[in-house]
């Protein structure tokens, strides 16, 4: 054990060499590349995934518009057809004698029926507004007014113009005439006899 003891001692005694000059402070330079790489590396991944969910966005919003575009494309098709439904009806109205003039309009209605069985198809309906009707703001469009005492208030008295939709849409308001109730003025107090018997 003395032996053991000897060699303690002596190492003890041996002055120490230090084993490498390195200050404790300076963090090691390929710590600090690797902290920089992954740093950037990070930064990369995040612009990454941003740019993925902003490509996702558009191809939805890419997607919701050419399926909106195609739901609507007849839209302005049918809504000049329905001007030529207006002139067939218009002409269809007209009470004739002659049996000649009777089957040209025959011809005119069988003309008119088809082409609105083809706006039918394509999602045209009509909006259904009748005499008496409370006025809706959202598918009839007020032209005009009259004052009508017997009737009620903010009601429809005449359809001008038929109303369309296509599939959800207006395509045109139906345009009517309603009904504004006089406003009642205070009625005339009788005379009253103010001379004293």
């Amino acid at each position: 054990m003395s032996k053991e003891k000897d060699k303690d001692e002596k190492l003890k005694d041996r002055p120490q060499t230090p084993s490498s000059p390195q200050p404790e402070d300076s963090p090691d330079p390929m710590d600090e590349k690797i902290a920089l790489l992954d740093r950037e590396l990070n930064e990369v991944k995040d612009k990454y995934l941003r740019a993925l969910a902003e490509m996702d966005n558009f191809k939805k919003r890419n997607s919701e518009e050419l399926v909106r575009e195609k739901k609507y494309a007849a839209m302005p098709v049918c809504d000049k057809l329905i001007d030529a439904i207006d002139v067939f009806d218009q002409a269809l109205s007209i009470k004739v004698e002659q049996p000649e003039m009777q089957n040209f309009l025959y011809g005119f209605k069988m003309i008119k029926d088809l082409l609105f069985n083809v706006l039918l198809e394509e999602g045209v309906k009509p909006i259904d507004v009748q005499i008496g009707d409370v006025f809706d703001p959202t598918v009839a469009h007020a032209i005009e007014t009259t004052s009508d005492p017997d009737k009620n208030d903010n009601v429809v008295v005449k359809i001008v113009k038929k109303g369309y939709k296509f599939k959800d849409r207006i395509l045109r308001a139906t345009m009517v005439i309603t009904n504004v109730k006089p406003v009642e003025t205070a009625s005339e107090n009788p005379k009253t006899d103010n001379t004293v018997a």
